[in-house]
């Protein structure tokens, strides 16, 4: 087995990246984009919080769960007692709803782990001046799995 970083191997390296040009700008690309999206992960701070702790915080702290999703999935099952603002609301200020929960814990919840506009919408919320902002760790998807109920009421 040869050194990986030869004069050999890094010859082909450079024969490859000249006749694949387009791919290999799409790779630097996407990986300029993950280290992007790590780096605003880190610097954001915005905590996690599992089903139970977050229960436990609404329940001691009297939080409120920002359900971030379309009214459409929000009316189809929600966390009972949450509040229904979407990303782009958040963006615009309109949060009359939650004025009161300045200073206390605000929990977005969106529809599973990767939802970008629970974590948008976190950010959005401290640069909005509420301190105790978290998201709710996998979203509704993964307090469905851990068997907690779901309201449909509005």
């Amino acid at each position: 087995m040869g050194d990986l970083f030869s004069s050999d191997n890094l010859e082909q390296y450079i024969e490859f990246a000249s006749r694949h040009q387009i791919m290999v700008l799409v790779f630097i690309a996407l990986f300029c984009a993950l280290i992007y999206t790590q780096v605003r992960i880190m610097i954001a701070r915005v905590k996690k919080l599992g089903s139970n702790a977050a229960t436990v915080m609404i329940n001691r702290e009297n939080g409120v769960y920002v359900d971030v999703r379309a009214n459409n999935l929000f009316s189809q099952g929600h966390i009972a007692g949450s509040v229904n603002i979407t990303l782009q609301d958040i963006k615009s200020g309109k949060l009359n709803r939650i004025d009161s929960y300045k200073d206390k814990p605000v929990i977005l919840v969106g529809k599973d782990k990767m939802d970008s506009d629970c974590f948008n919408g976190a950010v959005s919320l401290k640069k909005q001046g509420y301190t105790k902002v978290f998201t709710l760790e996998g979203g509704i998807t993964q307090w469905s799995m851990d068997n907690l109920p779901l309201s449909n009421k509005n």
